[in-house]
């Protein structure tokens, strides 16, 4: 096990007994099993060329993100985010990472950045990044914004800054399009909200 994995255990331990991580805890999924990709990604969690080009469709950017957040995660990692950029260059007819990197729309960014995220959740920093240039471009998105704190609050587990303060900015902004289902809204504060200072 890496030095950083180590840490991150060492840190996660610390907290709370039902504390995990804001990435692998926040199971909002289950506001959308009636639609059969997300159902269909919870039950593989694996990406599979039908799943990954529904991620490539005219779907809504909250449908995309369940279907991201119900392939979940594993300690041991997924290569997830690997075969999204093999379907990627298939559209782009190009096998150059950085060349289909380039050619990204905002949302297939998004949908990039959450997948690198979980596929590996001890190490978030490119998929912060990605996730941070995502969330310029589709600005008005409370998805987008939302899944990008819960990766940033999961770069930083037991910092300085409590974790309710990465999203309750964004729960607080009336200017964002309220694109994430309402049940699927309550899964994330109520999750966040076991953070908040004074808890």
């Amino acid at each position: 096990m890496g030095m950083k994995k180590l840490a991150l255990l060492l840190g996660l331990a610390a907290l709370p007994a039902w504390a995990d991580s804001p990435l692998t805890s926040t199971n909002f999924w289950t506001a959308y099993k009636d639609v059969p990709e997300v159902v269909s990604a919870h039950d593989i969690e694996r990406l599979n060329t039908r799943l990954g080009y529904y991620l490539l469709s005219n779907a809504s950017i909250d449908k995309k993100a369940a279907v991201i957040n119900a392939l979940s995660w594993n300690y041991n990692g997924r290569q997830n985010a690997q075969l999204f950029t093999e379907i990627l260059g298939q559209k782009y007819k190009t096998t150059d990472v950085a060349q289909v990197k380039k050619r990204l729309t905002p949302e297939e960014r998004f949908c990039l950045a959450y997948l690198t995220a979980l596929d590996d959740y001890f190490n978030v920093d490119k998929a912060l990044v990605m996730a941070k240039d995502a969330r310029r471009q589709l600005s008005k998105s409370f998805t987008v914004a939302i899944v990008t704190e819960l990766i940033e609050a999961q770069q930083s587990p037991g910092g300085a800054t409590p974790l309710w303060n990465y999203v309750a900015p964004v729960f607080n902004d009336k200017k964002l399009k309220q694109d994430l289902r309402p049940a699927g809204r309550k899964v994330i504060f109520n999750y966040m909200a076991l953070y908040k200072p004074g808890k």
